[in-house]
Protein backbone atom coordinates (compact mmCIF):
# COMPACT_ATOMS: atom_id res chain seq x y z
CA UNK A 1 0.00 0.00 0.00
CA UNK A 2 1.27 3.89 -0.78
CA UNK A 3 2.11 6.09 1.93
CA UNK A 4 -1.30 8.34 1.96
CA UNK A 5 -1.27 12.10 1.78
CA UNK A 6 -3.59 13.14 4.75
CA UNK A 7 -6.23 15.97 4.02
CA UNK A 8 -8.07 17.87 6.83
CA UNK A 9 -11.48 16.24 6.90
CA UNK A 10 -14.74 18.73 6.50
CA UNK A 11 -18.02 18.41 8.29
CA UNK A 12 -21.06 17.30 6.03
CA UNK A 13 -23.15 19.92 4.76
CA UNK A 14 -26.35 18.77 6.57
CA UNK A 15 -28.73 21.39 5.40
CA UNK A 16 -27.52 21.38 1.74
CA UNK A 17 -26.81 25.67 1.63
CA UNK A 18 -23.81 24.48 -0.74
CA UNK A 19 -24.67 21.88 -2.66
CA UNK A 20 -25.93 21.71 -6.41
CA UNK A 21 -29.23 21.38 -6.53
CA UNK A 22 -29.28 17.44 -7.36
CA UNK A 23 -27.01 16.36 -4.24
CA UNK A 24 -29.55 15.69 -1.95
CA UNK A 25 -27.74 14.14 1.90
CA UNK A 26 -28.92 10.54 0.36
CA UNK A 27 -26.79 11.34 -3.15
CA UNK A 28 -24.03 12.37 -1.21
CA UNK A 29 -23.83 9.89 1.09
CA UNK A 30 -23.73 6.76 -1.33
CA UNK A 31 -21.68 8.50 -3.43
CA UNK A 32 -19.03 8.79 -0.82
CA UNK A 33 -19.54 5.08 -0.24
CA UNK A 34 -19.15 3.78 -3.32
CA UNK A 35 -15.96 5.98 -3.98
CA UNK A 36 -13.91 6.67 -1.03
CA UNK A 37 -14.68 4.06 1.36
CA UNK A 38 -15.53 1.54 -1.12
CA UNK A 39 -11.71 2.33 -2.61
CA UNK A 40 -10.40 1.71 1.20
CA UNK A 41 -12.09 -1.08 1.89
CA UNK A 42 -10.15 -2.43 -1.21
CA UNK A 43 -7.15 -1.26 -0.32
CA UNK A 44 -7.64 -3.31 2.58
CA UNK A 45 -8.41 -6.43 0.37
CA UNK A 46 -11.94 -6.62 2.00
CA UNK A 47 -13.60 -7.63 -1.03
CA UNK A 48 -14.54 -10.96 -0.57
CA UNK A 49 -16.27 -10.03 3.30
CA UNK A 50 -18.20 -7.12 1.86
CA UNK A 51 -20.03 -10.49 -0.34
CA UNK A 52 -19.98 -12.36 2.57
CA UNK A 53 -21.70 -9.72 4.30
CA UNK A 54 -24.23 -9.09 1.37
CA UNK A 55 -24.87 -12.96 0.98
CA UNK A 56 -24.72 -14.72 4.05
CA UNK A 57 -25.08 -11.51 7.02
CA UNK A 58 -22.01 -12.15 8.43
CA UNK A 59 -18.31 -12.93 7.68
CA UNK A 60 -15.05 -13.88 9.64
CA UNK A 61 -11.68 -11.82 8.36
CA UNK A 62 -8.82 -14.09 9.89
CA UNK A 63 -6.33 -13.08 12.07
CA UNK A 64 -3.47 -12.06 9.65
CA UNK A 65 -5.68 -9.11 8.31
CA UNK A 66 -6.88 -7.91 11.66
CA UNK A 67 -3.74 -7.53 13.97
CA UNK A 68 -0.14 -9.39 14.99
CA UNK A 69 0.08 -12.51 17.22
CA UNK A 70 1.61 -10.02 19.85
CA UNK A 71 -1.51 -7.91 20.11
CA UNK A 72 -3.53 -11.02 20.26
CA UNK A 73 -1.89 -12.15 23.05
CA UNK A 74 -2.24 -8.55 25.00
CA UNK A 75 -5.96 -8.45 24.61
CA UNK A 76 -6.49 -12.34 26.05
CA UNK A 77 -4.50 -11.47 28.65
CA UNK A 78 -6.36 -8.66 29.56
CA UNK A 79 -9.16 -9.91 29.49
CA UNK A 80 -8.34 -12.52 32.00
CA UNK A 81 -6.70 -9.32 34.16
CA UNK A 82 -10.39 -7.96 34.10
CA UNK A 83 -12.14 -10.99 34.62
CA UNK A 84 -9.92 -11.67 38.20
CA UNK A 85 -10.06 -7.84 39.01
CA UNK A 86 -14.08 -8.07 38.83
CA UNK A 87 -14.45 -11.39 40.54
CA UNK A 88 -11.47 -12.07 42.89
CA UNK A 89 -11.07 -15.14 41.34
CA UNK A 90 -8.00 -15.95 38.67
CA UNK A 91 -9.50 -17.96 35.94
CA UNK A 92 -7.84 -21.22 34.82
CA UNK A 93 -7.21 -21.17 31.49
CA UNK A 94 -6.33 -24.66 31.43
CA UNK A 95 -9.58 -26.42 32.54
CA UNK A 96 -11.96 -23.89 32.84
CA UNK A 97 -13.35 -25.05 36.43
CA UNK A 98 -13.48 -21.46 37.65
CA UNK A 99 -15.91 -20.84 35.22
CA UNK A 100 -18.14 -23.92 34.72
CA UNK A 101 -21.72 -24.15 35.16
CA UNK A 102 -22.48 -20.32 34.43
CA UNK A 103 -25.50 -19.79 34.10
CA UNK A 104 -25.39 -17.05 31.01
CA UNK A 105 -25.20 -18.81 27.97
CA UNK A 106 -22.16 -16.06 27.27
CA UNK A 107 -20.21 -17.39 30.42
CA UNK A 108 -19.29 -14.56 32.59
CA UNK A 109 -20.42 -11.53 30.50
CA UNK A 110 -18.18 -8.06 31.45
CA UNK A 111 -20.01 -5.19 30.76
CA UNK A 112 -17.98 -1.58 29.43
CA UNK A 113 -14.99 -3.09 29.47
CA UNK A 114 -13.27 -0.33 27.01
CA UNK A 115 -11.58 1.53 30.17
CA UNK A 116 -10.54 -1.23 32.10
CA UNK A 117 -6.76 -0.83 30.30
CA UNK A 118 -6.00 0.91 27.40
CA UNK A 119 -4.55 -1.75 25.34
CA UNK A 120 -8.36 -2.24 24.28
CA UNK A 121 -8.67 1.30 23.24
CA UNK A 122 -6.82 1.09 19.34
CA UNK A 123 -9.13 -2.01 18.26
CA UNK A 124 -11.95 1.32 18.36
CA UNK A 125 -10.44 2.86 15.38
CA UNK A 126 -9.17 -1.04 13.73
CA UNK A 127 -9.45 -0.47 9.69
CA UNK A 128 -10.54 -3.70 9.25
CA UNK A 129 -13.26 -3.63 11.93
CA UNK A 130 -14.52 -0.12 11.51
CA UNK A 131 -14.10 -1.08 7.22
CA UNK A 132 -16.70 -3.79 7.32
CA UNK A 133 -18.81 -1.76 10.56
CA UNK A 134 -18.94 1.72 8.18
CA UNK A 135 -20.00 -0.73 4.88
CA UNK A 136 -23.27 -1.82 7.47
CA UNK A 137 -24.13 0.93 10.20
CA UNK A 138 -22.69 3.65 8.13
CA UNK A 139 -19.48 6.16 8.28
CA UNK A 140 -20.78 8.10 11.34
CA UNK A 141 -22.01 4.92 13.14
CA UNK A 142 -21.45 5.19 16.81
CA UNK A 143 -19.76 2.87 19.52
CA UNK A 144 -22.44 0.84 21.36
CA UNK A 145 -21.35 -1.55 23.15
CA UNK A 146 -17.92 -3.28 24.20
CA UNK A 147 -17.78 -5.84 26.65
CA UNK A 148 -15.87 -9.34 27.14
CA UNK A 149 -16.84 -13.05 27.89
CA UNK A 150 -15.15 -15.41 29.28
CA UNK A 151 -17.00 -18.55 28.58
CA UNK A 152 -16.02 -21.91 30.40
CA UNK A 153 -18.11 -25.68 30.33
CA UNK A 154 -21.53 -25.32 30.89
CA UNK A 155 -24.73 -26.90 29.56
CA UNK A 156 -26.52 -23.48 28.79
CA UNK A 157 -26.73 -21.79 25.19
CA UNK A 158 -27.55 -18.75 23.59
CA UNK A 159 -31.09 -19.43 21.70
CA UNK A 160 -31.42 -18.42 18.05
CA UNK A 161 -31.49 -14.53 17.91
CA UNK A 162 -30.68 -10.99 15.87
CA UNK A 163 -29.28 -8.15 17.05
CA UNK A 164 -32.13 -5.67 16.72
CA UNK A 165 -32.99 -5.50 20.20
CA UNK A 166 -36.78 -4.74 19.12
CA UNK A 167 -38.91 -7.65 20.11
CA UNK A 168 -42.54 -5.80 18.72
CA UNK A 169 -41.36 -3.99 14.69
CA UNK A 170 -43.01 -6.86 12.69
CA UNK A 171 -40.29 -5.86 9.98
CA UNK A 172 -36.41 -4.24 10.36
CA UNK A 173 -35.21 -1.91 7.43
CA UNK A 174 -33.09 -3.48 4.94
CA UNK A 175 -30.59 -1.02 5.44
CA UNK A 176 -28.49 -2.50 8.52
CA UNK A 177 -29.28 -0.10 11.97
CA UNK A 178 -26.19 -1.67 13.34
CA UNK A 179 -23.34 -3.98 13.51
CA UNK A 180 -21.89 -6.69 15.84
CA UNK A 181 -18.07 -7.72 16.07
CA UNK A 182 -17.20 -10.52 17.95
CA UNK A 183 -12.95 -10.18 18.32
CA UNK A 184 -12.04 -14.34 19.29
CA UNK A 185 -9.19 -14.07 21.66
CA UNK A 186 -9.17 -18.15 21.83
CA UNK A 187 -9.62 -20.62 19.05
CA UNK A 188 -13.00 -21.06 17.80
CA UNK A 189 -12.96 -24.97 17.72
CA UNK A 190 -15.74 -27.94 18.35
CA UNK A 191 -16.58 -28.18 21.46
CA UNK A 192 -15.43 -24.68 22.16
CA UNK A 193 -19.10 -23.05 22.68
CA UNK A 194 -18.87 -21.12 19.22
CA UNK A 195 -21.54 -18.38 17.86
CA UNK A 196 -23.10 -19.99 14.55
CA UNK A 197 -25.34 -18.33 11.78
CA UNK A 198 -28.13 -18.94 9.46
CA UNK A 199 -26.49 -18.16 6.27
CA UNK A 200 -28.85 -15.54 4.19
CA UNK A 201 -31.05 -14.89 7.50
CA UNK A 202 -30.40 -11.35 7.12
CA UNK A 203 -32.91 -10.69 4.55
CA UNK A 204 -36.10 -12.05 6.72
CA UNK A 205 -35.88 -9.13 8.69
CA UNK A 206 -37.89 -9.99 11.29
CA UNK A 207 -37.07 -11.71 14.95
CA UNK A 208 -37.07 -15.46 14.69
CA UNK A 209 -40.65 -17.37 15.82
CA UNK A 210 -40.88 -19.45 19.10
CA UNK A 211 -40.79 -22.26 16.98
CA UNK A 212 -37.89 -20.85 14.74
CA UNK A 213 -35.38 -20.31 18.10
CA UNK A 214 -36.86 -24.17 19.35
CA UNK A 215 -36.31 -25.93 15.96
CA UNK A 216 -33.22 -24.19 13.70
CA UNK A 217 -30.38 -25.10 15.92
CA UNK A 218 -29.39 -27.89 13.76
CA UNK A 219 -29.58 -25.21 10.51
CA UNK A 220 -27.11 -22.71 11.95
CA UNK A 221 -23.40 -22.87 10.97
CA UNK A 222 -20.57 -23.24 13.79
CA UNK A 223 -17.79 -20.82 13.26
CA UNK A 224 -14.37 -22.26 13.69
CA UNK A 225 -11.59 -19.84 13.36
CA UNK A 226 -8.09 -19.17 15.16
CA UNK A 227 -7.29 -16.74 17.98
CA UNK A 228 -7.73 -13.13 16.59
CA UNK A 229 -10.25 -13.65 13.73
CA UNK A 230 -12.88 -10.69 13.64
CA UNK A 231 -16.48 -12.55 13.32
CA UNK A 232 -18.91 -9.52 12.00
CA UNK A 233 -22.56 -9.51 10.96
CA UNK A 234 -26.01 -7.24 10.38
CA UNK A 235 -27.22 -6.62 12.93
CA UNK A 236 -30.74 -8.30 11.25
CA UNK A 237 -28.66 -12.27 10.96
CA UNK A 238 -29.71 -14.92 12.91
CA UNK A 239 -27.16 -16.34 15.29
CA UNK A 240 -26.66 -18.33 18.65
CA UNK A 241 -24.40 -19.89 21.02
CA UNK A 242 -23.77 -23.42 21.70
CA UNK A 243 -22.80 -24.75 25.36
CA UNK A 244 -19.13 -25.27 25.70
CA UNK A 245 -18.67 -28.70 26.56
CA UNK A 246 -14.48 -28.86 26.40
CA UNK A 247 -12.53 -28.49 29.12
CA UNK A 248 -10.78 -24.49 29.06
CA UNK A 249 -12.07 -20.70 28.86
CA UNK A 250 -13.58 -19.33 25.19
CA UNK A 251 -12.51 -15.65 25.61
CA UNK A 252 -13.95 -13.26 23.25
CA UNK A 253 -14.11 -8.94 23.16
CA UNK A 254 -18.06 -8.12 21.97
CA UNK A 255 -18.07 -4.63 19.92
CA UNK A 256 -21.75 -3.13 18.91
CA UNK A 257 -22.28 0.03 16.22
CA UNK A 258 -24.78 1.63 15.54
CA UNK A 259 -25.69 4.34 13.46
CA UNK A 260 -25.75 8.20 14.58
CA UNK A 261 -29.27 9.06 14.75
CA UNK A 262 -30.24 5.67 17.31
CA UNK A 263 -29.21 5.78 21.12
CA UNK A 264 -25.97 3.63 22.27
CA UNK A 265 -26.54 1.14 25.03
CA UNK A 266 -23.13 2.28 26.77
CA UNK A 267 -22.31 5.98 27.59
CA UNK A 268 -18.59 6.15 26.38
CA UNK A 269 -19.07 10.17 26.29
CA UNK A 270 -19.90 9.91 29.79
CA UNK A 271 -17.12 7.66 30.98
CA UNK A 272 -14.06 8.75 28.35
CA UNK A 273 -11.69 10.97 29.52
CA UNK A 274 -9.74 14.12 27.73
CA UNK A 275 -6.01 11.67 28.33
CA UNK A 276 -8.01 8.92 26.53
CA UNK A 277 -9.09 11.60 23.77
CA UNK A 278 -5.66 12.59 23.43
CA UNK A 279 -4.06 9.29 22.97
CA UNK A 280 -6.47 8.21 20.62
CA UNK A 281 -7.01 9.58 16.58
CA UNK A 282 -10.10 11.87 16.20
CA UNK A 283 -12.32 9.37 14.90
CA UNK A 284 -11.99 8.01 18.16
CA UNK A 285 -13.95 10.82 19.78
CA UNK A 286 -16.68 10.65 17.12
CA UNK A 287 -17.10 6.97 18.00
CA UNK A 288 -17.25 7.78 21.67
CA UNK A 289 -20.48 10.04 20.76
CA UNK A 290 -18.32 13.07 22.40
CA UNK A 291 -19.77 15.82 19.94
CA UNK A 292 -23.13 14.34 19.62
CA UNK A 293 -25.83 17.26 19.76
CA UNK A 294 -28.61 14.73 21.98
CA UNK A 295 -30.12 14.99 24.42
CA UNK A 296 -31.47 18.30 24.27
CA UNK A 297 -31.08 20.39 27.41
CA UNK A 298 -32.40 24.02 27.94
CA UNK A 299 -29.79 24.70 24.50
CA UNK A 300 -30.23 24.09 20.54
CA UNK A 301 -27.68 22.74 18.62
CA UNK A 302 -24.77 23.68 18.83
CA UNK A 303 -23.33 24.43 15.21
CA UNK A 304 -19.53 23.50 15.80
CA UNK A 305 -20.38 20.50 17.88
CA UNK A 306 -22.49 19.47 14.97
CA UNK A 307 -19.55 20.22 12.73
CA UNK A 308 -17.26 17.52 14.65
CA UNK A 309 -19.94 15.20 14.90
CA UNK A 310 -20.66 15.06 10.94
CA UNK A 311 -16.68 15.67 9.76
CA UNK A 312 -15.23 12.02 7.13
CA UNK A 313 -12.45 10.31 7.49
CA UNK A 314 -10.65 7.66 6.18
CA UNK A 315 -9.98 4.45 7.68
CA UNK A 316 -6.88 5.22 7.91
CA UNK A 317 -6.77 8.31 10.19
CA UNK A 318 -6.94 5.46 12.53
CA UNK A 319 -4.22 4.54 15.97
CA UNK A 320 -0.78 4.62 14.47
CA UNK A 321 -0.55 1.06 15.72
CA UNK A 322 -2.68 0.19 12.53
CA UNK A 323 -0.57 3.05 10.24
CA UNK A 324 2.58 0.22 10.73
CA UNK A 325 0.18 -2.59 10.41
CA UNK A 326 -1.41 -1.65 7.02
CA UNK A 327 2.35 0.31 5.79
CA UNK A 328 0.18 3.85 5.37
Amino acid sequence: MSTRTKKKSKPADLFGSTRKGYESGPYLEQKRRVTKLYKELKQLELGPHIADLAMYGYTVVPPEKVMSKEYIKKLHDAVLRVSEERTGVKPDIESGKTHIGNKHPLGQFMRFILFDDPVFEPMITNPIMLGLVSYLAGENCLLSLNDAMVKGPGEVSLPVHNDNGDKTTPIYPEQSQAATINLILSDYEEGCGPIAFLPGSHAFRREPTPAEMRELAAEMEPVHAPAGSAIIWHVNTWHMASARTEPGLRITLLYHFCRNHMQTQSSFRDAVTQETLDRNPARFAQLMHVHGVFPFGKDDIDPEKRGKATEQYSLFDCHPMWKRFHKV
